[in-house]
């Protein structure tokens, strides 16, 4: 069993030890928060109470933990991945893994000096089992001519923006490095460099909120002979399907993150290509990243890490250029 340390007490942490535990891979033994009782409320809400609680992040990487979950803020990712691996600890970054990629450098850097230490970027979707089944089907479409994503959600913190839009949450801030092209985009720019490659041209027309990061906007992602367009917004929802275009066929995606619905159909007929089934939309990442943790020197695991490394530096590297089109700076990025 690894030895799971837990950073970060929100939803999306939650659902991480549910699906950590439930893959029989790994034991949470530790869960950090800047405030203890934080942590002890959070240990309970996910029935861990056998979790060590930590206030102190050294302390907490040094207490015999193997690998530790980062859920922070994003502008906290890289700060915290570093210093797990100087610690000697494997991480498993929520997405972003870092706010640019100057901070991507810097870790690549950390690796190499601790070649024994792995680290992830939880991008769910890229391990999702049917994201390889979408690729099968891109690849038997005759004539492939475009592609539109879209992903939108009402983001649970945008009332609280409006309300005070001078003190916004930490998600629709440059100083945490926020906003709908780091929350929500990350997911289509993964699907499209996996799917597709990498484009030739990157273009961002985004929608900027007072806080000076963007709210919605429209992402432009042009092939040789092809071009992907990308719809995201964090302030307010729609229910408009992904569609893949090539000449006679069509294949349809319900969400871009979720890849739980995906159908094909020729104007008359319909086949359906990969249908979810139920389970914590995170299972497959966990036991993708076990597989490398408990055998990593296998050459077949070996493999698949530097595949996911060099995936997270690209869609690291898009994201910085698809922030700079659009006229995004982080704080981060003065560092």
């Amino acid at each position: 069993m690894i030895k799971l340390g837990l950073v970060g007490t929100h939803w999306i942490t939650a659902q991480f030890a549910e699906a950590a535990t439930a893959s029989g891979n790994y034991e949470i033994v530790a869960i950090y928060s800047r405030q203890k009782k934080n942590a002890l409320a959070f240990a309970e809400q996910i029935h861990q109470t056998q979790a060590v609680l930590y206030d102190d992040f050294d302390v907490f990487l040094d207490s015999g933990i193997q690998t530790v979950y980062l859920a922070s803020p994003n502008s906290f990712h890289f700060q915290h991945a570093k210093a797990a691996i100087e610690h000697g600890v494997d991480a498993i970054v929520e997405k972003p893994v870092v706010s640019n990629p100057s901070e991507f450098k810097i870790i690549l850097d950390c690796l190499a000096n601790h070649p024994e230490v792995r680290l992830f970027e939880a991008a769910r979707n890229y391990h999702d089992a049917n994201f390889q089944a979408i690729k099968e089907a891109i690849t038997n479409l005759a004539g492939l001519q475009a592609a539109n994503l879209f992903y939108t959600h009402y983001s649970s913190r945008f009332d609280e923006y409006l309300a005070n839009p001078d003190n916004p949450p930490n998600v629709f801030t440059t100083k945490f490095s926020g906003g709908a092209l780091y929350d929500l985009g990350i997911y289509p720019l993964y699907d499209v460099v996996g799917w597709f490659g990498y484009p030739k041209e990157a273009d961002y027309q985004a929608q900027l909120l007072k806080s000076g990061v963007d709210g919605f906007g429209w992402i432009h992602l042009k092939y040789d002979n092809f071009s992907i367009g990308i719809f995201i917004s964090k302030t307010f929802n729609s229910e408009s399907q992904s569609e893949i275009f090539a000449l006679k066929e069509t294949i349809r995606i319900d969400s871009p993150s979720e890849l739980n619905q995906v159908t094909a159909f020729d104007g008359q007929n319909s086949r359906i290509i990969v249908q979810g089934n139920g389970q914590n939309p995170l299972l497959d990442e966990v036991k993708d990243f076990a597989s490398v943790l408990n055998d990593r020197y296998a050459k077949a695991n070996s493999d698949k890490y530097e595949d996911w490394l060099a995936t997270a530096s690209q869609v690291t590297q898009l994201l910085f250029d698809l922030r700079k089109s659009a006229g995004i700076r982080f704080s981060a990025d003065n560092d």
